[in-house]
């Protein structure tokens, strides 16, 4: 009878480790994904701001618009995503976003991760036929 309750004491505590090592490598997996996907859809959104080859942008809220939708093909957690858009100026390139995500722990909690970034893209242009 001992050794059950032993047996039982033990599986319960493995269990529960397993548990805490999950939810603990799994927000830092999220915040890891989330931190690559900001910031890879806010350059890209900056960048294509002023690429003369694609589409152009001619308000705020298409350029917030193209932000998001460079952020959502990014992400694959399955999650909720909230985005704030702390300031946007689309002739200056400029954007500040604060995105966070949230999901669920395999213990049922509700977890959070977020990020906040801010790009201000600084367009050099070369004179073509400059002295020598």
């Amino acid at each position: 009878m001992k050794s059950v309750f032993l047996g039982f004491g033990i599986t319960i505590c493995s269990i529960i480790s397993i548990v805490i090592v999950m939810t603990l490598c799994g927000t830092n997996i999220r915040q890891n994904e989330l931190n690559r996907a900001v910031d890879s859809a806010i350059k890209d959104t900056v960048e294509n701001q002023f690429d003369d080859t694609t589409y152009s942008v001619n308000s705020n809220d298409e350029f917030v618009t193209d932000f998001m939708e460079d952020l959502l093909v990014q992400i694959n957690s399955d999650c909720s995503v909230v985005v704030n858009v702390l300031d946007v100026d689309y002739q200056k390139g400029l954007l500040s976003v604060e995105v966070i995500e949230k999901y669920i722990h395999p213990i049922g909690t509700e977890g959070k991760v977020s990020v906040k970034r801010t790009v201000i893209m600084e367009q050099y242009t070369v004179p073509i036929g400059g002295a020598r």
